[in-house]
Order: C-alpha cells, then sequence, then structure tokens
C-alpha cells in the first residue's frame, strides 16, 4: 500500500507541474506575462530504527526511512525581465526595471459598484474618454478596462492631443507639461503575496478610499513608451521541462501497475 501512495502524491504533484508548465506555454505571447516555475517538496516520513543486522559500512544514520511522496511546495514567480517589442504606438509602455503598473477595476454596476486595485505588468494601454463624463479629457485603460491610476489612486486624466510620456512618468500634451499627476511604476518586494486573478493583474488589497503610497513605494525603474515587454517565457525550457515531467508521469503510473500486479499475485498466493 505505501508504494501506491507514494506514486498517487507524485502523479498528484506532477500533474500541477504539468499544469504550470501548459499555462507558461498558452502565455507565450502575452504581453507582460511572468512565468510560474514548481518546486517539490517530502512528505511526512517514518523512521525504522530496529534493525537486526547492523550494516557497519553504511555512513547514513541508522534505521530505515519510510517517504510518503512527494508534493509541489512552491510555484515561485519568475520576475526576469521579458524582451522589448517596438511597436511605435504612443499608449504602449513598457516597463524597463523591476515594478508594476497599478491600474482602477470596476465590478458592479450601479449602487452595487465596488473599486479595487490591481497591479500588472501589460503595459498595452489605450486611450478612452474619461468616466468622469468630460468630452475633453481621456484616460489610459487596458485591454479589459481598467483606468491607470496615479500615486493618489486617481484616473490620471489629460486632454486630446500629442502624447508623449517620459522615462519618469511625467505627461506630455503637444509639448507641454499639463499636470503633475504621473505614470507611475510600483515596487512590489514579493509579488508572490498578491493574488494572481487573471487577465495578467495581482490584487492589492487595500482600501480604495487609500492612496497606494500608503502601502508601496516607487520603483527606480524607467518606462519606454512605443514598446511592450514580452512575455519572459523560454519555449525551448518549457517543452524540455514538459518532456521531464510526462516521463516522470509515465513512470510513476508504471510503478502503480507494478504495484498493483504485486498485490494481485499476493492475494493468489493466499487464498490458495
Amino acid at each position: 500500500m505505501q508504494s501506491l501512495e507514494i506514486s498517487t502524491a507524485a502523479l498528484r504533484g506532477v500533474q500541477y507541474a504539468l499544469d504550470a508548465t501548459a499555462n507558461n506555454l498558452a502565455n507565450i505571447d502575452t504581453v507582460g506575462y511572468k512565468r510560474r516555475g514548481a518546486t517539490f517538496s517530502e512528505l511526512l516520513t517514518d523512521s525504522m530504527n530496529e534493525q537486526p543486522v547492523t550494516d557497519t559500512q553504511r555512513t547514513s544514520p541508522k534505521g530505515l526511512r519510510i517517504g510518503s511522496g512527494v508534493k509541489v511546495g512552491l510555484t515561485p514567480l519568475d520576475m526576469s525581465q521579458g524582451n522589448a517589442k517596438n511597436t511605435d504606438v504612443p499608449t504602449d509602455l513598457m516597463i524597463e526595471g523591476e515594478g508594476f503598473f497599478l491600474v482602477s477595476h470596476t465590478t458592479g454596476e450601479g449602487a452595487n459598484a465596488k473599486e479595487e486595485y490591481r497591479l500588472t505588468r501589460n503595459g498595452a494601454f489605450h486611450i478612452s474618454p474619461s468616466m468622469k463624463g468630460n468630452d475633453d479629457s481621456y484616460n489610459l485603460v487596458t485591454a479589459n478596462g481598467d483606468i491607470l491610476v496615479d500615486d493618489n489612486g486617481l484616473a490620471i486624466d489629460f486632454p486630446k492631443g500629442d502624447l508623449k510620456i517620459m522615462e519618469d512618468g511625467r505627461i506630455f500634451i503637444n509639448g507641454q507639461h499639463f499636470s503633475d499627476a504621473n505614470v507611475n511604476v510600483w515596487n512590489v518586494d514579493n509579488p508572490e503575496q498578491y493574488k494572481q486573478i487573471g487577465e495578467n493583474e495581482y490584487a492589492l488589497p487595500i482600501d480604495p478610499t487609500e492612496k497606494p503610497s500608503n502601502v508601496l513605494t516607487l520603483s527606480s525603474a524607467r518606462i519606454r513608451q512605443g514598446a511592450l515587454e514580452t512575455s519572459n517565457v523560454d519555449m525551448r525550457k518549457e517543452m524540455s521541462q514538459m518532456l521531464l515531467i510526462q516521463r516522470a508521469y509515465q513512470l510513476n503510473s508504471r510503478a502503480i501497475g507494478i504495484a498493483d500486479q504485486m498485490m494481485g499475485i499476493a492475494n493468489s498466493i493466499r487464498s490458495r
């Protein structure tokens, strides 16, 4: 039975690793996507100290260690920089260095509408009329409608014109610096502490009435206009990883089959 439990636990862990690799491959063309890996940790082990004969040649501790298999311990986030893809689109922004853009997401409608902040590396913004209803004011929004905000957590409104965003986030319209609101890049010490909620975004659990600067610090990263950061997924590495995972899956499947055969033989002998 122990062999079945070990192989079953291994199959479960290998399946999680396969899911992580498949998700990386599925997002190989997603702007700003950061790949996830899978690390394994050992499950509870038992030690059998009573042995009839002591082996004097062994260097390991006395006794037999009986394991219970492994599980996926962590799925670490790889925050390495992706390659730059020049688009020459003024609303496309790329972060050179560490950090995230901060956007505002609205859920619900009417009286049930709720606003929350999200972090993203996806700088594929486009211009949309301001939610304030002012015909002369516009915002930068993501593909799913989330609005880029400043250090006060407010939407960055700007008039129509030739848009220029500097490396430090200052906004110029028709060559004039029009506002104190900047496109900020926020530093996150441990991105894995935030929940990944899809659309290549991470939830920032703070009250919308609270300023983001109270919980986050500005990053020293630079903003590059007219470019996008590609995914940091390496297809060759992911395909190699997938082959190893498939081999591990096959090995443990075979181990379950052999254990089942041995148990069948033992039962047939006992019944005679």
